[in-house]
């Protein structure tokens, strides 16, 4: 049988054919469960390479042969997205899902799980710290949540939404294998962080969906100036536009069209320019035989080296490298003082 190409090859975690270490491997990195091999003449060849990078955790793994799982409760959300075969779970009394193609298997916590994987699937297996998404959706929302977050169990992975959730586990797959990649740098990963949960939020329908598309509110006086200033003042700080809503009191929605009125852009895409221009004074300021360029960006929280290039050059009319060498610098991007016609999008 062919093999799916295989997640995270530079994070091995194990390599076993012993059901005992796999099930350990897997419990270490994910959550305690039991194996048994349909075929007790079966081979096992399981495969798992993981990354944790704060509230998420994620891993390729494969088993090989026919097998059944029960898993413990489970204490957070865990998504597996099928690479090759066919997995079949059901969690607790939710319906059952045929994880396979383009649809997703979505666990909740507070119940243990029955998992058959079918001869050579192979899973992208995703965790999420419960308390992290549940302050976040509550940041979201711009109130606590008054019942348990419940997703739906099966996942759609063939809408822009998801296809676009997806995008954010292959930066995170790639900056996490790199030796040299942005998630050394906290700001930078809390950022892939944030999109890998927030995405989640958006794209998979929930019990709180249509409240997230809903919230708004009428913003109090000066929670945009107050905002501004906290992103001014703290431009190193972890930040979304959640976050930011929740420090002034108003929903993500409200502190998005208030900034819109106000700045002509979104919060973020403020940030960003505060950013670029921190990043800019420490270019100008920079020994090239000691500084690199992909450092300072990524100190500041920008993860895609194009994207950064490319908005750099849009507000200085330059290059980064042309500053480190000393080149003219002309501002062409008034994003920080006032509307702009010419605006990025939120990103």
């Amino acid at each position: 049988m062919t093999r799916p190409v295989e997640r995270f090859p530079g994070l091995p975690v194990a390599r076993t054919s012993d059901v005992d270490e796999a099930r350990e491997s897997v419990t270490a990195m994910f959550l305690p469960h039991d194996l048994r091999l349909v075929d007790r003449a079966g081979a096992l060849d399981m495969r798992l390479n993981a990354v944790r990078s704060g509230p998420v955790t994620a891993g390729f793994l494969r088993y090989g042969p026919d097998l059944w799982m029960r898993t413990a409760e489970a204490s957070s959300y865990h998504v597996n997205i099928p690479l090759s075969g066919v997995v079949t779970s059901r969690s607790g009394r939710r319906d059952r899902v045929v994880a396979a193609g383009g649809r997703a298997a979505v666990f909740m916590p507070g119940a243990p799980a029955e998992i058959h994987w079918s001869a050579g699937s192979a899973q992208l297996c995703l965790m999420l710290a419960r308390d992290v998404v549940d302050r976040e959706l509550e940041r979201l929302l711009g109130r606590e949540l008054t019942r348990p977050l419940e997703f739906a169990v099966s996942m759609d992975l063939t809408g822009a939404a998801a296809a676009g959730w997806l995008a954010t586990l292959d930066v995170l797959e790639r900056e996490a294998t790199r030796p040299d990649g942005i998630t050394r740098f906290r700001l930078a990963a809390a950022y892939l962080e944030n999109l890998i949960i927030d995405g989640l939020l958006l794209a998979q329908p929930h019990n709180y969906r249509d409240a997230l598309a809903l919230a708004s509110s009428a913003p109090r006086s000066g929670a945009v100036r107050r905002a501004a200033e906290l992103l001014h003042d703290h431009a190193d700080q972890v930040w979304s536009t959640a976050t930011l809503a929740a420090a002034v009191s108003v929903s993500a929605r409200t502190l998005q069209e208030a900034f819109a009125r106000s700045f002509g852009v979104p919060p973020m895409t403020y940030l960003r320019t505060i950013r670029l221009d921190r990043v800019h004074a420490e270019l100008v300021a920079a020994d090239p035989a000691t500084v690199t360029i992909s450092s300072v960006a990524a100190r500041w929280g920008f993860v895609h080296p194009g994207r950064f290039a490319a908005a750099y050059r849009r507000r200085f009319g330059v290059s980064p490298s042309a500053t480190v060498r000393g080149g003219t610098v002309q501002p062409v991007d008034q994003a920080c003082s006032g509307p702009s016609s010419n605006a990025d999008p939120e990103t």
